[in-house]
């Protein structure tokens, strides 16, 4: 019997692990806020860090385990590479989307397509310049500093630097969230990450 490339790709980036973390950090903000809530409208601020707290378990899956591995030829790499991230923030969205049938509203779809977009490029960057120990960094400090100051408006270079916070019409923050996501995709399939030491090879596996 043949196996599929997919599912020893998936197996290999340990996606079967870190999907159902994605899953449960959603439900740990939809439950109790579908329970208590006086309205299914989630907090934007609390969207925006649920987007970071499901797109995160999901960031070291971009990197296998051996770097020589994914320097060679052998594979088509890229393009594999390519629809993993693009596949990740989809996942994140698709989770985020689902949420309005448990009584829990992300916001509008462009808007939550936008922010998981521009928040998996961002990933994808990330891995590619910080290596995947580091790469969480970015995203997670991003959206922390933009949920906590909830300043939607503004110029649009403000509007640019809170994309994350601005509201669906906002198109700084549409094109900075493009931006991210075309840049962050062709630097991930370019490059997978930095270098490893050998006993942070060792120590992955």
């Amino acid at each position: 019997m043949t196996t599929g490339w997919l599912p020893l790709y998936l197996r290999s980036r340990r996606v079967p692990y870190a999907a159902p973390v994605s899953v449960a950090a959603v439900a740990a903000v939809v439950l109790p806020w579908s329970a208590w809530a006086e309205s299914p409208e989630v907090d934007p601020s609390l969207a925006v860090l649920t987007v970071m707290l499901a797109l995160t378990p999901l960031i070291p899956t971009l990197a296998g385990d051996d770097d020589a591995l994914e320097k060679t030829a052998a594979l088509p790499w890229p393009p594999r590479r390519m629809l993993h991230l693009i596949g990740a923030g989809t996942f994140v969205a698709v989770l985020l989307l689902g949420a309005r049938a448990a009584g829990a509203d992300f916001g509008p779809g462009w808007l939550i397509l936008r922010n998981c977009a521009g928040l998996a490029g961002l990933s994808g960057l990330s891995v590619a310049l910080l290596g995947p120990r580091l790469a969480w960094a970015a995203p997670v400090a991003w959206s922390a500093v933009q949920a906590m100051l909830a300043a939607p408006g503004g110029s649009g270079w403000r509007q640019s630097l809170l994309w994350l916070m601005q509201p669906v019409g906002s198109v700084p923050a549409a094109v900075t969230a493009l931006v991210l996501l075309v840049v962050g995709v062709l630097a991930y399939a370019a490059r997978v990450s930095p270098p490893r030491a050998p006993n942070e090879t060792a120590m992955g596996r």
